[in-house]
């Protein structure tokens, strides 16, 4: 961050008998270049998300089910009520970034989370990478580790209203997601983001990325229950610096095939 002492730029156009005109349009062109500078600067930064789940819905649909043996109703009833809060991470710089599960599914076995139904609903076994310079937006799944699947381009819909997220102003975004997805992972309403210009780049949670500022809060309401993410803790420009490493894989697919080879494989 360029800083400008302007209590003593002041003084100093004072010593040199700057007019009162001139002096306002020094301070102002001072202060503009200032800003246009910070912002040019190389930005990185980790940012953790603690996601929540809202099984309410999910629940009700499940007890509204007059084929599900009731055995296994309790049983999946159980899953959302006993679940945990889980954390992701996002690592970015200015071209690019890549969010995951804090743990991976190695750590979570350890830890007894393989069931938690709030990691399943945030795909806490997928690892999404997007870089602006190549364009390039993928995901990549915990056990399909040889596919990227691109991420579909979603139609954000900005608006005016605004909230105080920690330090920072957020506007609210959303977006209708209508194509088909993973088993009780299609939405039921429209995504929606919170985002802040104040830190200029366009990613975020998962596959919602493009807006312009950072994503800090989001709602995404699934058939197997409404998810929200919170932002828990922003590390901008860290003394360490962020390497991120791009997710390597054979093969190339669009969501709509990798929806489909997933059902094909649950078939076997």
């Amino acid at each position: 961050m360029v800083a400008i002492d302007y209590g003593y730029l002041s003084e100093f156009l004072d010593k040199i008998k700057f007019s009162k005109k001139m002096k306002r349009i020094v301070l102002i062109v001072s202060a503009l270049m200032a800003f246009n500078l910070s912002f040019s600067q190389s930005i990185q930064g980790k940012i953790t998300y603690q996601a929540t789940l809202d099984p309410g819905t999910y629940i009700r649909s499940i007890n509204n089910d007059s084929i599900m043996p009731q055995k296994r109703k309790n049983s999946r009833i159980k899953r959302v009520v006993d679940a945990v809060p889980t954390n992701f991470l996002l690592f970015f710089n200015d071209v690019e970034s890549i969010y995951h599960a804090e743990n991976d599914m190695y750590a979570n076995r350890k830890l007894g989370l393989l069931l938690n139904q709030t990691g399943n609903v945030g795909r806490q076994d997928f690892t999404y990478y997007t870089n602006t310079t190549t364009k390039e937006k993928f995901y990549q799944g915990f056990f399909t580790s040889q596919v990227l699947v691109n991420m579909e381009k979603l139609d954000w819909k900005l608006t005016q209203e605004t909230k105080k997220i920690g330090k920072y102003t957020c506007y609210k975004a959303t977006a209708i997601v209508d194509s088909e997805q993973t088993s009780g992972m299609n939405f039921i309403s429209p995504v929606i983001a919170w985002y802040t210009p104040q830190i200029p780049v366009p990613f975020g949670i998962q596959t919602f990325v493009g807006l312009p500022g950072l994503t800090l809060e989001l709602i995404a309401d699934y058939e197997n229950g409404k998810i929200y993410y919170q932002a828990t803790k922003i590390e901008l420009n860290p003394e360490k610096e962020i390497k991120i490493k791009r997710p390597k894989g054979q093969k190339k697919v669009a969501e709509n095939e990798f929806v489909e080879m997933l059902k094909n494989m649950s078939r076997r």
